[in-house]
């Protein structure tokens, strides 16, 4: 059985930033994906799919422009535009409106920590192992039960 726990942590000043720093690049490669394939729409008539953008991305793009994006975690990018691509298949199907651009200001951004091996997320008594950032102490101690097994999670 699977059960969800909400957590409150207690970051550093540098885990604070490089949350941020993710949630910044996410939000900017999503509202990119969505930039690029109106232009593509407006000049072509077709739009691009999240792989085809993440293989522009990867090769084009951030070898020109953009050295920042490549600072963050190469899943949590992956997983932003896979969330564009999600969305422009719901607008097509006619389940939701056209994709909008992610303001800073609402913070409705998701982030994403993946988890590559056993090890990445780690859960003690008192604070959490997060891939990229590190142990976090949790406000709360005691609140998570010891030997659980992380399988997701997300920064809201």
């Amino acid at each position: 059985m699977r059960r969800a726990y909400f957590i409150e942590i207690k970051p550093t000043h540098e885990q604070i930033t490089k949350i941020n720093q993710t949630i910044g690049v996410c939000r900017y490669v999503y509202n990119l994906y969505l930039s690029k394939n109106k232009e593509m729409y407006e000049s072509e008539g077709r739009f691009l799919s999240g792989y085809d953008f993440s293989k522009w991305l990867n090769n084009v793009y951030t070898k020109e422009c953009s050295q920042w994006i490549k600072k963050v975690s190469s899943k949590a990018v992956k997983q932003a535009i896979m969330n564009g691509d999600k969305a422009f298949k719901r607008f097509f199907q006619g389940l939701s409106g056209f994709p909008r651009y992610k303001k800073k200001k609402n913070q409705d951004v998701k982030c994403y920590f993946p988890k590559n091996n056993k090890t990445d997320w780690t859960v003690e008594r008192h604070r959490v192992k997060v891939p990229t950032i590190g142990w976090m102490r949790l406000k709360e101690y005691g609140y998570i039960p010891k030997k659980y097994d992380c399988k997701k999670w997300d920064d809201r």
